[in-house]
C-alpha cells in the first residue's frame, strides 16, 4: 500500500476529504491532510508533513498532491523527498485524489503510480464547447 498526503493551502485538503468521504463512504487511514494556513511557519508545517508521511508510510512509500507548484504546500512537501520513498505531485486536482485514493491500497511500485495518479489528472482536464465540428480550445 502506497500512503497519501493532501498538501495544500488553508482547508482546501479538507474539501478533498470531504470528496474521499463522498465516493468512498470515509477516509482512508493512509490518507494525510497538512493545510497551510497564511502566517504559519514553513518549518512547523514541514514537522506536521513529516509526522504525517512516517504514519501514512505502510513500507511502500508515500505519494503527496500538492496543490500549487512552487507554493509553500509544494516546497514543504518537497522536502520530504530527502527522507526517501516519496514522490510529489504538484497541481492536483479531483481526478488525481479519486484515482490516488481508489488505487493506493493496492500499488506496490511508487513511481509507477505516480505516473498513473498524474495521467489522470491530465485525462480530467476536457474542453467542453459548444462550436459544431471543432474540437480544439
Amino acid at each position: 500500500m502506497i500512503g497519501l498526503i493532501l498538501m495544500t493551502h488553508e482547508t482546501l485538503g479538507k474539501s478533498y476529504t470531504e470528496l474521499a468521504e463522498h465516493f468512498f463512504g470515509g477516509v482512508p487511514e493512509y490518507l494525510g491532510i497538512v493545510g497551510v494556513h497564511p502566517q504559519e511557519d514553513p518549518e512547523a508545517v514541514w514537522q506536521r508533513a513529516r509526522a504525517e508521511a512516517a504514519r501514512v508510510d505502510a513500507g511502500s512509500g508515500v505519494l503527496v498532491l500538492a496543490d500549487i507548484y512552487g507554493a509553500t504546500p509544494c516546497n514543504v512537501g518537497s522536502r520530504l523527498l530527502a527522507d526517501g520513498g516519496r514522490v510529489v505531485l504538484a497541481g492536483m486536482n479531483a481526478p488525481m485524489v479519486i484515482k490516488a485514493l481508489q488505487y493506493a491500497p493496492q500499488a506496490q511500485d511508487l513511481v509507477v503510480f505516480a505516473q498513473k495518479v498524474r495521467q489522470t489528472g491530465l485525462d480530467g482536464i476536457v474542453c467542453l464547447h459548444s462550436q459544431e465540428g471543432d474540437a480544439s480550445c
